[in-house]
């Protein structure tokens, strides 16, 4: 039977100690702990600030790709600037040097130091970086949102903390390759000829009414590329090309930048620019990509003898009325059409880039715009 242990004799010390200490163990079993408010309300479970700024921060910008490797400051800045010169357009600025060469092997085999190898080298990073440096620059706020930024080839979502830290890098470059074309030209050729290039930039990335944020000079400040083409004649020795290769570069160089706008159309919208393809909507402006596309196959059957040119314009072609089918396709859902641009567009511009590197290999071997 059970006995109340206040019945119980204190006979034994031992013995009372013994009962006792249950009795003080079971004691915290009610324990505040469990009705206390702070607990059930832990500051845990609320949101964290720092987590709300990380998600409020820029995507992709551009110390993502370098802040782990532990890389020395200056080092950071180089990869930066690399980033932003957009090695993938390295193939338009050497496209356009090596147009007035094509076919004169004796160039290749000139001294590195030599005037051919420096313009080959300057049309790469400095000449991009020079261009695309002041683009970023200009456009911080609608590269955020811009879906194809982000990565190492077609562009970046740069701070404008970050993109500054590179302009010392873009000055030294033009100015050292400046004086060595002064050396070679005279300064009142070189001095000149870059001027125009800052200026032709300037105009296209800040200028009222001239820049890249109205139609339709968005799609003819670009033409100020042309100005590589006298670049490489005179510190080569040599022509300036015939007509048809100057027509054919622009036509180049307008369907390629209004090919670009129809895969940046809803983010220059949204930023309130007013490029050509937002002007005339998604769906007029592949019809416009599709008859400058046109157009340049004819000139290029008519005026060139090259079947390799012709090629490539028809297979533009080709790509840009794939690029309309699938816009049509998807137009009755736009978030599953903005899936298929987005998803679309690094293959496109990849397909074309080695297209484009095999075909200049293979326009200059011929001597095609000679």
């Amino acid at each position: 039977r059970t006995v109340s242990p206040r019945a119980v004799r204190p006979a034994r010390g031992r013995e009372v100690t013994i009962c006792a200490q249950p009795r003080m163990a079971t004691a915290p079993k009610a324990s505040p702990a469990r009705k206390s408010p702070a607990r059930r309300a832990s500051p845990a479970r609320k949101p964290s600030p720092a987590r709300n700024a990380t998600a409020a921060a820029p995507k992709n910008g551009l110390d993502d790709t370098v802040a782990s490797t532990g890389l020395h400051p200056l080092a950071r800045v180089f990869i930066r600037s690399l980033v932003v010169s957009r090695p993938y357009f390295y193939l338009v600025t050497l496209w356009l040097y090596l147009l007035p060469t094509g076919g004169r092997f004796e160039l290749l085999s000139s001294p590195f130091g030599g005037p051919f190898w420096v313009g080959f080298a300057y049309c790469t990073y400095p000449l991009n970086l020079l261009c695309y440096l002041m683009n970023d620059l200009s456009d911080v706020d609608v590269d955020r949102e811009n879906p194809r930024k982000g990565g190492v080839i077609f562009g970046c979502r740069g701070t404008a903390a970050e993109l500054r830290s590179v302009v010392p890098l873009a000055v030294a470059a033009n100015v050292a390759c400046l004086v060595y074309f002064a050396r070679r030209l005279g300064a009142l050729v070189a001095a000149p000829w870059l001027a125009a290039g800052v200026l032709v930039n300037w105009l296209y990335n800040y200028g009222p009414r001239l820049s890249s944020n109205y139609a339709p000079l968005d799609l003819l400040c670009p033409c100020g590329y042309l100005l590589v083409i006298p670049l490489s004649c005179w510190l080569n020795g040599l022509p300036l090309p015939p007509a048809r290769a100057w027509a054919h570069t622009v036509f180049f160089i307008v369907r390629s930048q209004l090919w670009i706008q129809t895969f940046d159309l809803d983010s220059d919208g949204r930023a309130g620019r007013r490029t050509t393809a937002v002007v005339l909507g998604l769906g007029r402006a592949l019809q416009l990509l599709l008859a400058l596309l046109v157009a340049e196959t004819a000139f290029v059957a008519v005026c060139f003898d090259d079947l390799d040119l012709l090629s490539f314009s028809a297979t533009s072609v080709a790509l840009a009325g794939v690029q309309m089918a699938v816009v049509r396709g998807g137009a009755k859902a736009k978030l599953a059409k903005t899936k298929v641009s987005s998803a679309t567009t690094n293959a496109v511009f990849t397909v074309m880039g080695l297209g484009g590197c095999g075909l200049l290999v293979k326009v200059w071997l011929n001597g095609s715009f000679n």
